[in-house]
């Protein structure tokens, strides 16, 4: 029983493996002309998705840390070392120690 659908399950696999080469994307194809034109679109689309995941403004480039008003680099700069102190604090909870129910030994006496 087990046998036959190994043998199914190997058969899929092998047929799925040989399907690769057909798989690839066809902008190999294309003449190197609109290569260049498809990977300008890309950057485009990738620069307006930071944009808007980042914040930078519409149509213009990213902006600078120097471009920036002096309240808006101290404020950063403020959110910044807080994140930096919360990474570095441990979190809440007892001190580390044996855990419970751990049996301890008493100490040793002195020699």
């Amino acid at each position: 029983m087990k046998l036959p659908r190994f043998l199914l399950l190997l058969a899929l696999f092998c047929l799925c493996g040989g399907a690769g080469p057909w798989a690839q994307p066809g902008w190999r194809d294309l003449p190197p002309e609109e290569r260049r034109q498809m990977r300008q679109q890309m950057r485009q689309h990738w620069q307006q998705e930071a944009q808007q995941e980042y914040g930078a403004p519409q149509g213009g480039p990213p902006l600078r840390w120097r471009e920036l008003p002096p309240e808006e680099r101290r404020r950063l700069r403020n959110e910044m070392r807080e994140r930096q102190m919360e990474a570095e604090m441990p979190p809440p909870g007892p001190p580390p120690g044996p855990p419970a129910g751990a049996v301890q030994w008493p100490a040793a006496p002195p020699r």
